[in-house]
């Protein structure tokens, strides 16, 4: 339960979970997902462990304790990382979101290029583009290119141009 609590507090800083819609909206776990896998790729690691699943990277634990939080949400206080390097890590995630941390199809283009981009360093940027739009294929070229071009605009990529 100590994990679920540190969880929601880092929820209630970012500003992007709906507890009153967590369990009836996809959109609201889909946000969830991304967001939190996100931020671990800004090596602020909250112990999840994400797999590729139909929209992108998933943790199936990240999910049941998003359940879990829906109860306890409203009585969690804002949290902050004890060390400074990492509280100032998170303030740079925050702007990262900027106004779209609410904008699940951006959040779920970024973190599938970026899963993909991770695990398969050596994979060419037209082949990570390509899967991710045969995933959701309501996205465009012109969208993931955006997405990539952002990553990479925060160090987040693997450099790898081919």
């Amino acid at each position: 339960m100590e994990k679920v609590k540190v969880l929601g507090g880092i929820l209630k800083r970012i500003g992007n979970f709906e507890p009153d819609s967590f369990k009836s909206v996809f959109e609201s776990r889909l946000i969830l997902q991304k967001t939190i896998y996100l931020l671990q790729a800004f090596d602020l690691y909250l112990g999840y462990q994400f797999s590729w699943y139909i929209r992108g990277p998933y943790s199936t634990q990240l999910a049941h304790e998003g359940y879990a939080l829906v109860d306890i949400y409203e009585d969690t206080p804002p949290a902050k990382f004890v060390e400074m390097e990492s509280e100032k890590r998170f303030l740079e995630f925050l702007s990262f979101l900027n106004d779209r941390r609410e904008d699940a199809d951006w959040l779920e283009r970024l973190a599938s290029i970026h899963f993909l981009n991770l695990v398969y360093p050596k994979m060419s940027k037209e082949d990570i583009i390509k899967r991710v739009m045969v995933k959701q294929p309501s996205l465009t070229r012109e969208k993931c290119e955006e997405a990539w071009n952002y990553l990479k605009k925060y160090k987040l990529l693997v450099q790898n141009e081919s």
